[in-house]
């Protein structure tokens, strides 16, 4: 998740255990611990871009990590403020574990049992930057910096600011079961047979879905709205080069790239150029009859190889599609 909605949820789940005690000093912890697991992107000036992807959101997105550093903190602030030490504990590691628990929801997944499993968890159920998961507790925690530490309607404030954030995240996990359910439905009415479905959240939302239908050949690509009048789906399929995605499958420098695509990748030629593409997130967009995706692996005539993460030169216009989409067919 995007860096201020991990801020103000540490800042607001640190609050939760110790804003009676210590006032606004716990937002400022909050906000601390609730920011540490990301710092791992510091160490990405001293790898590749594919290198990269082994070490963001693993160790340090792990519950062993939050364990470890729960207990060093609360040695610290139990130490400092002369109080009970396990309450410190339960503070920091809220604090600090709500970080890959959001991470989670998530497209981009995080590995929470790194090392004993590097694997990508993912629910799929909230886009990496939501304003209507953000608002709650950013206004929480803007309401406790000009409350009184003496307010006894603090403790409501956190807790609401706590319930309408979960209760979004929950909104977007009971909807993304539900357009995996009508998609099924049409993939079987269609006679459409697939190995893997992913069903994700598009931009800022939980209102227009994206389908990734993986097949043995291919990938079929579609989008719903649950403003859509319109409930028959209509596919787009792209074809897969499944040669020659296995025969890079056995390079062992590009695994952290195939670990990060959770079996969600699209080889096919570009310009007379081979192209590996990640497509968990869905097309950024369709032109010309072909889906255009971020984070490409484009492959030389020499044998080399580079990770490119694309970036669109059109987000105004990409964004006035996506609004006119969401509003439904």
């Amino acid at each position: 998740m995007d860096s201020l909605s991990q801020i103000v949820l540490g800042a607001a789940t640190f609050a939760l255990v110790k804003d009676k005690e210590i006032g606004k000093k716990a937002l400022l912890y909050g906000a601390i611990l609730g920011t540490i697991p990301d710092l791992d992107v510091l160490l990405n000036s001293f790898f590749d871009p594919i290198q990269q992807l082994a070490i963001h959101r693993a160790f340090s997105h792990s519950i062993f990590f939050s364990l470890l550093l729960s207990l060093l903190f609360a040695k610290w602030f139990s130490h400092k403020y002369k109080t009970p030490y396990l309450s410190w504990f339960w503070a920091s590691f809220l604090a600090l574990f709500t970080h890959p628990l959001l991470d989670i929801c998530t497209t981009y997944g995080t590995r929470i049992l790194y090392p004993l499993s590097t694997s990508f968890y993912s629910l799929d159920n909230v886009f990496v930057i939501d304003p209507l998961y953000t608002i709650w507790l950013l206004i929480g925690c803007i309401i406790l910096l000009f409350m009184k530490n003496q307010n006894s309607k603090r403790a409501l404030v956190i807790k609401g600011s706590l319930a309408l954030s979960t209760a979004y995240l929950v909104f977007g996990l009971v909807t993304n079961l539900y357009v995996r359910h009508h998609f099924k439905k049409e993939l079987e009415r269609q006679q459409i047979a697939y190995t893997q479905l992913k069903i994700v959240p598009t931009p800022f939302n939980t209102i227009l879905w994206q389908g990734i239908v993986k097949t043995t050949e291919g990938f079929y690509f579609a989008d719903y709205s649950l403003f859509d009048s319109k409930k028959t789906l209509s596919f787009h399929y792209e074809k897969n080069n499944v040669s020659f995605l296995e025969s890079k499958q056995k390079i062992e420098a590009l695994a952290p790239f195939f670990n990060f695509t959770e079996g969600y990748a699209l080889a096919r030629e570009e310009g007379g150029k081979m192209m590996i593409y990640g497509t968990k997130f869905g097309p950024i967009a369709i032109k010309n009859g072909q889906a255009e995706f971020f984070f490409p692996v484009i492959f030389n005539e020499d044998g080399s190889y580079t990770l490119v993460q694309k970036q669109p030169d059109n987000y105004s216009e990409l964004l006035e599609k996506l609004f006119l989409r969401l509003k439904g067919n």
